[in-house]
């Protein structure tokens, strides 16, 4: 089987980052842009557009990974449809996030914090794990530890973090949030 809304998901976003509708930086996703200056377009915007081609091919691969299985799963149109959901939920909610952080913490950063790139799509991926059978689930052990990629997401999460603070933390978050929200929402629904 041909993965045709991967494949076509990873077109868009090389396409893009090639040839971009607009600069990353005026594609990017913040409370400031999207919700004090009315762009709402960036959440259509900011997902498929990247900082640098590192930024592209990481999040690229891991989206040929993750979606390919994902097809095999549950077909071309349904992956499609979940990969566009969670692209729209989690700008919402990295928009929700940062706004509610901002009210509790006074700090203008999360206001003004702006987030571009497919990464916190495949954190949802991540965390959905297969709880709806959309993700493939391995277990890890590590030192003593044992989890499951559906956790392994907040690993991650904690050890990019770490090691690159400028990412998108909220950003990232936000699709965990997302992933874990759609999935009950599909398990509610109980669909496959």
């Amino acid at each position: 089987m041909v993965p045709w809304a991967t494949l076509g998901l990873v077109a868009l976003n090389v396409a893009l980052f090639f040839f971009p509708i607009q600069p990353p930086r005026a594609a990017c996703l913040s409370v400031q842009t999207v919700w004090v200056q009315g762009q709402w377009q960036r959440i259509l915007l900011a997902p498929f557009h990247h900082l640098s081609f590192s930024h592209l091919l990481l999040n690229m691969a891991t989206l040929f990974w993750l979606g390919r299985g994902m097809e095999v799963e549950v077909g071309s149109l349904r992956t499609g449809t979940v990969l566009t959901s969670l692209a729209l939920l989690g700008g919402v909610l990295h928009l929700a996030l940062n706004k509610v952080l901002e009210a509790a913490t006074g700090h203008p950063w999360y206001r003004e914090h702006c987030a571009v790139g497919f990464s916190g799509v495949l954190f949802s991926l991540e965390a959905m794990g297969r709880h709806v059978e959309l993700v493939p689930v391995a277990t890890l052990a590590t030192g003593g530890i044992i989890t499951t990629t559906r956790w392994l997401c907040l690993l991650e999460w904690l050890a990019l973090a770490v090691v690159h603070p400028r990412s998108s933390i909220t950003g990232h978050l936000s699709g965990i949030l997302a992933g874990l929200a759609l999935s009950a929402l599909l398990f509610l629904l109980e669909l496959p």
